[in-house]
C-alpha cells in the first residue's frame, strides 16, 4: 500500500466544531499537499522520466559487463553518479536531501588475527543508520532507509565513516525509489485514479 492515500475528495464533507469553536470560520484551514510517492506536477514527472534514462543506461552497461553479478542497483551505482545524474536531469536547484534520522546501532571491537607484539593496534567496527528524505522543487519526495558499516583503528573515524556510509546508501535508494512512483503512477493516469483532475485522470474517464 503507498504511503499517502490520493485517491480522496471532500466533497459533500460536513464539518462541525466542538466548544468554544463557535466563530471557528473552515476558509482558516491550510491545506497542505505533502506529495509524498506522487509526482506534484508535469515537470517532476518530465525530469524523473530523464533521471530514469539516465540510470538505466548505467545500470545496463554493469549488468552487460556481468562483473558484479546481480547485486541490487543501489549497491552496484556510486552515490556521487547519481547526484550527478540528478543535477543534469533536474538541476542543480530541482532538487534537495534532508537528513531526517541518522544514529549508531552497534559498537564492536574488531579481533585481531595478530597479536599487539606485532605493533597492531586495535580496530573497531561501527554500524550506522540512516533515514533521509529527497524532495524536488515542486513538492515531490521521496523517503528512504540506509546503512553504513566502517572499520578503523580510530572510534571516532570509525563513526564518521559508517554515518556517511548510512547517508550515502539512504541516498541511493531514495532516489531510485522514483522510479516505482513514475511506474504507478502512469498506471493511475489510464485508469483514471487520481479524482482531483491533475495530469488528465479526469480527461481520459470522460473520453472512456
Amino acid at each position: 500500500m503507498s504511503g499517502s492515500l490520493t485517491n480522496i475528495t471532500y466533497e459533500g464533507t460536513k464539518y462541525e466544531t466542538g466548544a468554544g469553536l463557535d466563530d471557528f470560520n473552515i476558509e482558516d484551514l491550510q491545506i497542505v499537499e505533502k506529495w509524498f510517492n506522487r509526482p506534484a506536477s508535469a515537470w517532476a514527472v518530465q525530469r524523473l522520466g530523464i533521471l530514469q534514462s539516465k540510470i538505466e543506461s548505467q545500470t545496463y552497461n554493469i549488468y552487460h559487463r556481468n562483473r558484479y553479478g546481480k547485486h541490487p542497483v543501489a549497491k552496484l551505482i556510486p552515490a556521487h553518479l547519481l547526484i550527478q545524474y540528478a543535477n543534469e536531469a533536474l538541476g542543480f536547484d530541482g532538487w534537495s536531501l534532508e537528513v531526517l534520522d541518522l544514529h549508531t546501532t552497534n559498537c564492536r571491537s574488531v579481533p585481531e588475527t595478530q597479536s599487539v607484539d606485532d605493533g597492531l593496534e586495535p580496530r573497531y567496527q561501527v554500524l550506522s543508520e540512516a533515514k533521509v528524505r529527497i524532495r524536488l522543487k515542486d513538492g515531490t519526495n521521496t523517503e528512504a532507509l540506509g546503512f553504513g558499516s566502517a572499520v578503523a583503528i580510530s572510534k571516532g573515524e570509525s563513526y564518521s565513516k559508517s554515518k556517511k556510509a548510512a547517508v550515502n546508501d539512504a541516498l541511493k535508494k531514495s532516489f531510485l525509489q522514483f522510479e516505482a512512483i513514475i511506474l504507478e503512477h502512469e498506471q493511475r493516469v489510464s485508469s483514471s485514479y487520481y479524482v482531483d483532475g491533475l495530469y488528465g485522470s479526469k480527461s481520459v474517464s470522460k473520453k472512456v
